[in-house]
């Protein structure tokens, strides 16, 4: 039995709370910027903090969980029409951005279309995956200037998480409409895995 129905209502319930997570962040923030009175500085960076770290484990399990439902999907679609052995022979060692170049083709004869800046998003959510996945540590900065390179480094790359999650609904749905628009009957399987 299929898991692809519990990864997308993981995924859209994560998605929903980091929508709202965000939106309160950015109400403290503001809320720190126009305080005047020491005594709040620490209640409110105390829930900045609170909510950032919520924010970031919504975004890991987006980011995961998207990734896990576009490999579903895309070695399914693949078994369902080439066979699983051809791809567990042929096809399982390729990545899952080439699965995803190749295997529509395969099946279709035709490429996914690309107006739309899918690939670009694909490659920004399987490296965000693999950031959270693969995480690697880092010797601790050894000066007061490092230290703060380093954590602008943390800042920007949490970011980037949070807007590759925020943008991985998009992409699920992206690709649910490519897979259609090059095969109309696939439409009832990519929609319960991706929309």
């Amino acid at each position: 039995m299929s898991s692809s129905h519990i990864f997308l209502r993981i995924i859209k319930k994560n998605h929903r709370q980091l929508l709202n997570l965000d939106g309160k962040l950015k109400k403290f923030k503001l809320e720190l910027v126009k305080t005047s009175g020491d005594d709040q500085i620490p209640e409110l960076g105390g829930k900045i903090q609170t909510i950032e770290d919520k924010l970031a484990m919504s975004s890991f399990i987006v980011i995961v969980f998207s990734t896990m439902a576009l490999e579903a999907y895309i070695y399914d679609y693949a078994a369902r029409h080439l066979t699983d052995t051809f791809v567990k022979d042929h096809l399982d060692g390729l990545d899952t951005f080439s699965k995803w170049i190749v295997v529509p083709e395969l099946i279709t004869g035709k490429r996914l279309s690309q107006p739309s800046n899918w690939q670009g998003a694909l490659k920004r959510l399987l490296k965000a995956r693999n950031s959270v996945i693969h995480h690697k540590s880092s010797e601790p900065p050894a000066s007061f200037s490092d230290m703060r390179k380093y954590l602008e480094k943390l800042e920007a790359n949490s970011a980037s998480m949070f807007e590759t999650a925020k943008q991985s609904i998009q992409l699920l749905h992206q690709l649910a409409d490519k897979i259609t628009e090059a095969d109309p009957e696939e439409a009832p399987w990519v929609n319960s895995y991706l929309s």
